[in-house]
């Protein structure tokens, strides 16, 4: 959650590369054209006016009947009215004009981010009472120029609209504010902390790698465990956002775009420390660990030998990957470590993917390695016993 806060807050590209998606999503574009086409006609009384120009036709001295029926067109026309605009909002909303504005009010909305949860506010992005929104004043300008274009003269008298689009509205913005300025704080620490703490448990513990294996399922278990608590926010977070100003299915593709980041890395460090288990397990002393590197042992020599009788003989160099398998095994491991460590945003299918490239090159260094030949003499046992 630390790392989550502080890259989608501190790093404006990841924080755009988050929200980019939205742009082009069914439910938040609906609640968009809805938004700026309300704005529109809270700010232009068209009622008011095509009424207006019912009443100047009727003072012309028309006939009873015509005047009547013109005063049951004001509706009709009002409505078709409506339908025209947000026809048109509707078609910039799914413009590339609208996703590059999205963008760019986002990216000159990140500068504000920080200032939202310390409590400042001004910018794109407003804090008022318990509610957090962007404003949507550049789509509305573009809305009112394309209004414009298409010959809708009533279009000049929109006022500079400022509407907001809620992205989120909370009583606890307050605590989420002072979370926000611990977590800032810590984000780098925290992991640090958390790491050296296992480390730690497992060096005071009567059986370190037994510790290893029980600490490695308690970490993948609390992944598991936070996954649950984002699905259940995820209710929870619906039920607050009021369906009049967000509609759910918009508000549910925010929280799941939002959220992405955390479900992806939960996923990476669940991966990894489920092979942490996996490794200590298969490397300890239980029965069951024994007869499992026997069995692969075994299938190694047979495929070896299996190479040798066909002619494919590694020779001295096998000898020297045999007498330097350890360090091997544990380079390989570090290198996998360390490319998962520098990757900015791993996945799970990421590590997975490290994971079993480590795992194929171990093998590989298993299948040549050859042991001497004094070994084999004397019956030694296989590589991987």
């Amino acid at each position: 959650m630390a790392t989550w806060v502080h890259d989608e807050i501190a790093d404006t590209d990841r924080y755009v590369e988050t929200v980019t998606p939205l742009a082009a999503d069914p439910a938040v574009q609906n609640a968009v054209t809805t938004r700026v086409t309300d704005a529109i006609f809270t700010r232009l009384d068209v009622q008011a006016v095509t009424q207006d120009a019912v009443n100047a036709l009727a003072d012309q001295g028309l006939p009873p009947r015509a005047t009547a029926s013109l005063s049951a067109l004001v509706t009709p026309l009002v409505n078709g009215i409506h339908g025209f605009v947000e026809d048109a909002v509707g078609k910039i909303i799914r413009s590339d004009q609208f996703q590059e504005a999205w963008v760019a009010a986002n990216r000159e909305a990140h500068a504000q981010m920080v200032a939202v949860l310390t409590g400042k506010t001004g910018g794109a992005i407003q804090v008022e009472g318990n509610t957090v929104s962007v404003n949507l004043a550049a789509v509305i300008d573009a809305v009112k120029t394309r209004l414009q274009d298409a010959g809708f003269a009533l279009a000049d008298k929109i006022p500079e609209v400022n509407a907001q689009f809620t992205i989120m509205q909370s009583a606890d913005i307050t605590k989420a504010q002072t979370a926000f300025r611990t977590l800032s704080a810590l984000a780098r620490a925290l992991p640090i902390v958390a790491l050296l703490l296992l480390a730690a448990a497992v060096a005071l513990a009567p059986s370190r790698r037994k510790a290893l294996v029980i600490g490695a399922f308690v970490v993948a278990a609390s992944m598991v465990l936070l996954g649950a608590a984002l699905n259940a926010f995820r209710i929870i977070y619906l039920d607050a956002v009021p369906p009049d100003r967000v509609p759910p299915a918009a508000a549910a593709a925010i929280y799941d775009q939002l959220v992405g980041f955390i479900r992806l890395n939960l996923r990476a460090v669940l991966v990894v420390f489920l092979a942490v288990a996996l490794i200590a397990w298969l490397t300890g002393p239980w029965a069951p660990a024994l007869a499992v590197r026997r069995a692969t042992g075994r299938a190694v020599d047979t495929v070896r030998h299996g190479g040798e009788r066909a002619g494919l003989n590694t020779g001295a160099f096998g000898v020297a990957l045999y007498n330097m398998r350890t360090p091997l095994r544990a380079g390989v491991l570090g290198i996998a470590v360390l490319v998962y460590v520098m990757a900015a945003h791993p996945t799970g299918a990421f590590a997975l993917t490290v994971l079993l490239v480590a795992g194929l090159v171990i093998l590989l260094i298993e299948l040549l390695a050859r042991p001497p030949a004094a070994d084999d003499v004397t019956g030694a046992q296989p590589s991987g016993a």
